[in-house]
């Protein structure tokens, strides 16, 4: 009985046992349903998300796309007309060699900027399989100078039209390594960081596309620009193109016969920019040169100056010439005699039509003083000059004929240019001149070279020079100009925004004149150019030169031919053009430097990193002060020309500047002509013109 009992409880707890784990199993089945919901829910938010994400991605890559799209679209099309455009347009870097990528250096890579063909239609995205679109031309590219701020100018405009051209290539790796290079170049360099993010793109004006050779190291012997040549299309715009695609755009033979036919009547074309420049020196090949012109079909500029006595008729042909091109840039020589007075009337009327011409867009035309009256004839039909400007040289007229000369200045709205060197201008005219200046608002450059000008004219033209809001460039080289004109002269620079060029060579201004004119440069921000050759600066002149580069930060080119500078003046220079980062040029021909000058200079070429020119011919520089430039130029990386005419080198030094030439790849012209050079060791030297790249021009001249 108690066994019976026993087994009927066990089958009781069995059976609540089996109904307890029959209800985890529910439990567990039901929960484990409820995991398959949620993971079913977890899965389809993933799902969601992903797909949002994706569409949000696709969005973005679409607007990244469209705004690519609208700043290529914009750069591509953009029209420029030929006074406008006067180096191709589009350009980008890419590497010397993509196949030797070193991805875990990418700025040791070297790159050369190459120019793009700009045929076909740049609304539309590069085909690849068709060469009507834009492509890369044949040519070994241009090195590049300052990257930092060639890539500041030019970073952002480049990166877009790497990226939508590399959306056009068959094969894009140089294309990668180029936007791969400029990521890089823009994360070391804070103040380029934005040069790779195009949303912003503004675009780049004409003024910066004309500064692009500024940054360019050229070399071009006859593959100019690239090797691409300027084409004008139906509407005006400039096209740089390949030889293929100019080929097809005008027949070959016609363009030959005209090149040809240049050539005979001495003249000289560029096919990369359609440019002519033709010096007629005798009437009687006027009219078959301006023949041979009306048949070309791609002339853009036109340069033609008459060295004879030309007469109307002459002009009439070139009217008809003119006619029938697609000249836009216009530049006419006409200072000679041009015939008889009775005939100016119609000379006039000729002038005129020709300025009326709608195709032409820029006109410079160099008068002759019995034109002078043309400046101020409106042509009926201007509107579509962009530029009209004259200029005119005067020599040796009466004085009543310079009077009616200077009194055109208060009136004229179109005299840039005014030449009276050698004019032998005395007191009156130059009093005349003055005043005139301070009314007149178009003269831009005014040469009074070697005339009769002293301090009291100097003072009349300094008071004008304070009113006159236009003058650019002054020459007063050769006058009798003392103490008190450069002292006006100084104040002038003080106050005056406009010069930027101003030449007191072979004066007389004595050291005081010359201290004033360089303390008034420390303040001037408008003087870019200054000329004090011959002018007797000493040592105290040099202390004070030396204090106000340190202050100026505008002055680019400094001429101080046949000073009174020597060793002293030159270690005072070398110390300002190692911290000087403006100055471009310096002339000190002339000057006793001798090998200590040239040891101190050769300092400052060490550390420099602007000047591109250095003139030191005739400073009794010898064969150690030419060792000592050479070790200078085996490091510096920027200067482009250097002159050491006339000096006491001999071979040793020679030879100390040739092994340095076999790896400086900066200079393109080196001039030693009239050393104590011999045979052997010149032959060395212009051996270096094959092998050296970058050297374009050396001067051996009576070298052995």
């Amino acid at each position: 009985m108690i066994n019976m009992l026993e087994t009927k409880e066990t089958m009781t707890n069995l059976l609540e046992t089996k109904e307890e784990m029959i209800n985890l199993l529910l439990e567990t089945e039901e929960k484990n349903n409820e995991m398959i919901k949620l993971q079913d829910k977890m899965l389809k938010m993933q799902l969601e998300a992903r797909e949002e994400k994706d569409d949000k991605i696709q969005h973005q890559a679409l607007d990244k796309f469209t705004i690519l799209q609208k700043h290529a679209h914009a750069i591509l099309t953009q029209g420029l007309e030929p006074h406008e455009c006067p180096i191709p347009r589009l350009f980008i870097i890419l590497p010397v060699d993509h196949t030797k990528w070193d991805s875990m250096n990418v700025l040791k890579n070297k790159f050369r900027l190459h120019f793009l063909c700009e045929c076909g239609n740049h609304t539309a995205m590069a085909s690849k399989s068709t060469e009507s679109q834009i492509h890369i031309t044949k040519h070994k590219g241009y090195e590049i100078r300052d990257c930092k701020g060639f890539f500041h100018k030019y970073g952002k405009y480049m990166f877009i039209l790497l990226q939508w051209l590399k959306l056009g290539m068959l094969s894009s790796a140089p294309l990668n390594c180029s936007i791969d290079y400029m990521e890089t170049f823009s994360k070391k360099y804070p103040a380029l960081n934005n040069i790779t993010t195009i949303d912003d793109y503004e675009g780049l004006e004409e003024a910066d596309l004309q500064q692009l050779g500024a940054f360019l190291r050229v070399d071009d012997e006859g593959d100019q620009f690239g090797n691409l040549y300027r084409i004008t299309t139906e509407s005006g715009h400039v096209k740089w193109v390949c030889f293929q695609h100019y080929r097809s755009a005008y027949k070959e033979k016609e363009q030959k016969a005209f090149e040809n036919a240049v050539k005979v009547n001495g003249a000289k074309y560029d096919p990369h920019l359609g440019k002519v420049i033709a010096t007629l020196k005798s009437r009687d090949k006027v009219i078959g040169f301006f023949d041979a012109l009306t048949n070309a079909r791609r002339v853009y500029e036109l340069d033609i100056t008459f060295d004879c006595d030309w007469a109307e008729p002459d002009l009439v042909v070139l009217e008809k010439a003119l006619a029938a091109l697609n000249v836009s840039t216009l530049r006419l020589g006409l200072e000679r005699a041009s015939g008889k007075a009775d005939s100016t009337p119609l000379r006039y009327q000729t002038l005129v039509r020709i300025i009326e011409l709608s195709n032409i867009k820029a006109i410079h035309i160099a008068l002759s003083p019995d034109l002078i009256k043309l400046p101020s004839l409106r042509p009926g039909r201007s509107s579509h000059l962009h530029k009209l400007s004259f200029e005119m040289k005067v020599h040796q007229l009466e004085a009543d004929e310079l009077l009616v000369v200077v009194n055109y200045l208060k009136t004229n709205t179109a005299l840039t240019a005014l030449n009276l060197d050698l004019s032998r201008i005395k007191k009156k005219e130059v009093l005349a001149l003055a005043e005139a200046l301070k009314a007149n608002t178009t003269l831009t450059t005014l040469g009074l070279e070697s005339n009769l000008i002293g301090d009291e004219e100097t003072l009349a033209l300094a008071e004008a020079l304070k009113a006159n809001i236009t003058l650019s460039t002054l020459t007063l080289a050769g006058d009798s100009i003392g103490n008190k004109g450069a002292l006006a002269l100084a104040e002038v620079l003080k106050a005056n925004t406009t010069l930027t060029t101003l030449t007191l060579a072979g004066d007389s201004i004595g050291n005081k004149g010359a201290l004033a004119l360089l303390e008034a440069l420390k303040g001037n921000t408008s003087l870019i150019s200054l000329c004090l050759e011959c002018d007797s600066i000493g040592e105290e002149g040099a202390l004070a030169l030396s204090e106000a580069l340190e202050a100026n930060t505008t002055l680019t080119y400094l001429g101080l031919w046949s000073n009174l500078f020597g060793k002293e003046e030159a270690l005072l220079l070398s110390e300002v053009l190692k911290a000087n980062t403006t100055l471009t040029g310096l002339n000190l021909h002339g000057n006793s430097l001798r090998d200590e000058g040239a040891l101190a200079l050769s300092e400052a070429l060490k550390v420099n990193v602007t000047l591109v020119s250095l003139e030191l011919e005739r400073t009794l520089i010898g064969n150690e002060g030419a060792r000592a430039l050479a070790e200078a130029l085996k490091v510096n990386a920027t200067l482009v020309s250097l002159g050491l005419e006339e000096n006491l080198i001999g071979n040793e030094g020679a030879r100390a500047l040739a092994e340095a030439l076999k790896s400086n790849m900066t200079l393109t012209t080196v001039k030693l002509g009239r050393n104590f050079v011999g045979a052997k060791e010149t032959l060395a030297l212009s051996k270096l013109l094959k092998t050296n790249i970058i050297l374009t021009t050396l001067d051996l001249e009576s070298c052995w």
